[in-house]
């Protein structure tokens, strides 16, 4: 069904009746964006192919997430659509907020519908994963008129009111700007908003919160209401073995409705799903999955900032949140787990020989003796690591808590590792800093403690460049890294 006259002109009515509700105060004076050669939806679904990307919450992994800064930054990096959540002040100010509270994403505190606009002013975003860099740079949430007056008619805007009180307003400006052939409403799988908004001719971002919500019965229920020209069905990417259950994911995509997986944040997982029919997908770091994020050739820890590339094991997760030390130090400290970081800023590393030096510390030593930190290479893919998780083919290698220096193979299947070598050297000692250097040749390996001198050589060509981790493959301890670089051949 196309867009109606009546439609629009509720919207703009109710734009021009409830003023104070689509106030936006400090959004520069603009006159509505033309219709004319607009991006629109049946533009992006002819050109966007069998791969294509959706950002969310612009470029979340590594930038304030909902922050003009991060949406400029995904479509900096190519992003076609982005989407976008819309909350609403005390005093009817509609903003970029994905929470109803201000406590998780900003440095404010109680709740967005109780807090004036001239009060959410004073604060910024604050999401201290991201690095200190952002406590300077304080980015402010922005105004929805602003977002739209930036990239409406330019990329597809998949719009949602976190607040019910937001919804009418949020597709007013929408009216005003003339953008309803280039958004899509997005809500959850059981709103009354779908069969609304397929009644007005909008396209539609139906998702799913957990996997538990995600039945045969349901898919197919809201697949009947959708079409493949204009909307999509959104599932979470998770589920028993890491991914969404197989069985789950082709009876999604056999409903012929696109499927898109979110929150992607590894390359890998791109793949994962364009193998099993899934054509789109909803990433929070969509230059690095595109590969437009630069390979670099050392650590940017002494920037206090989170690049694109380098994730720890749920990049939206806190437990796993690096902390920024002194001299350009990042400590890995979650407890009760391994703690790694996967380096896909510094790869894949495709020169046939290569070398990678860091220094690490402990802050607090782990308490078994064959605990260890780990650099694992040679995996052909940035799919997350963890000692003997069985996941990847490639190569660890490690210092252990005791002073034993090793290096092993690992393979795809199998939890133990293979040992390759070892060489007993001074145990860690707290406080002190030890450098390391991993050599690779085509043929051979060379893994070896500076500080206090230890070698292992080995001649062995079963895998070589790829993506490198770097961690603390123990339950407890405080690992410090610093002075990290890779040289290529």
């Amino acid at each position: 069904m196309e867009i109606t006259r009546r439609t629009t002109l509720g919207w703009l009515g109710a734009l021009s009746v409830g003023a104070a509700v689509t106030s936006c105060r400090g959004a520069s004076a603009a006159d509505p964006a033309s219709a004319r050669d607009q991006y629109n939806l049946s533009d992006w679904v002819a050109d966007r192919g069998t791969k294509y990307l959706v950002a969310h919450r612009g470029v979340g992994d590594v930038f304030p997430e909902h922050s003009m800064e991060s949406y400029q930054a995904a479509f900096d990096a190519g992003a076609r659509a982005m989407e976008i959540s819309v909350g609403i002040t005390a005093d009817n100010v509609l903003v970029c907020l994905h929470d109803q509270s201000l406590d998780r994403t900003t440095n404010l505190t109680g709740k967005l519908g109780a807090t004036s606009y001239a009060d959410l002013e004073k604060g910024w975003i604050d999401v201290a994963r991201l690095g200190p860099y952002w406590q300077s740079a304080k980015a402010r949430v922005p105004l929805f008129e602003d977002v739209l007056k930036r990239f409406g008619g330019q990329v597809i805007l998949c719009v949602e009111a976190k607040d019910d009180r937001a919804h009418a307003p949020m597709m007013s400006m929408v009216a005003k700007y003339r953008l309803e052939t280039s958004v899509m409403v997005k809500t959850y799988f059981k709103s009354k908003r779908i069969a609304e908004a397929k009644s007005q001719g909008l396209g539609v971002f139906a998702y799913y919160t957990t996997p538990a919500e995600l039945t045969t019965e349901s898919v197919q229920t809201v697949a009947s209401l959708l079409s493949p020209r204009t909307d999509a069905i959104v599932v979470p990417n998770s589920g028993p073995g890491g991914y969404l259950a197989p069985g789950l994911a082709e009876e999604a995509v056999a409903t012929g409705i696109p499927i898109w997986p979110y929150p992607l944040h590894r390359r890998s997982d791109l793949t994962h799903y364009n193998a099993v029919g899934m054509a789109g997908a909803v990433t929070s770091n969509i230059g690095y999955l595109l590969g437009k994020s630069e390979v670099a050739v050392a650590d940017q820890w002494a920037r206090g900032i989170a690049v694109a590339g380098e994730m720890t094991r749920d990049p939206y997760d806190d437990r796993f949140a690096l902390q920024w030390g002194p001299g350009g130090s990042i400590r890995l400290a979650a407890s009760k787990t391994q703690h790694f970081l996967t380096l896909g800023n510094l790869g894949p590393v495709a020169a046939p020989a290569y070398t990678v030096e860091f220094e690490a510390s402990y802050d607090v030593l782990p308490k078994d003796p064959a605990a260890n930190l780990t650099l694992a290479f040679g995996h052909t893919d940035d799919r997350y690591y963890e000692h003997q998780l069985g996941l990847s083919n490639g190569y660890h290698a490690i210092l252990q808590r005791d002073g034993e220096l090793g290096l092993y193979q690992h393979q795809a299947g199998k939890s133990p590792g293979t040992l390759l070598g070892s060489e007993r050297t001074g145990a860690p000692a707290r406080g002190q800093w030890m450098k390391f250097r991993l050599e690779v040749t085509p043929t051979r390996l060379v893994w070896s403690r500076l500080d206090r001198p230890a070698r292992i050589t080995v001649e062995d060509k079963a895998f070589r460049g790829g993506y490198l981790h770097l961690g603390r493959a123990s339950l407890d301890g405080t690992l410090s890294l610093r002075g990290l670089k890779v040289t290529r051949a």
